[in-house]
């Protein structure tokens, strides 16, 4: 099972490859975790990180501005 998570978050991040990045955020969050807002030109990537995580979580919005607060 760890794997193929680990399969799906190396997909999710391969969807920044080639994309210009126009801005990046961080803003830190409860428990040992962070998100990084990523403003690209094709929408914006959020990717949270927590502490115990094996990787991020991996949003995608294709309009811009999301900061999720």
């Amino acid at each position: 099972m760890r794997d193929e998570h680990i399969k799906e978050c190396r997909e999710s991040l391969m969807k920044l490859i080639g994309r210009k990045i126009i801005d990046i955020k961080l803003k830190s969050r409860d428990r040992g975790c962070w998100r990084f807002y990523v403003d690209t030109d094709d929408g914006e990537f959020i990717l949270t990180f927590c502490k115990e995580w094996d990787c991020p979580a991996v949003e995608h919005w294709e309009e811009h501005g999301h900061d999720g607060d």
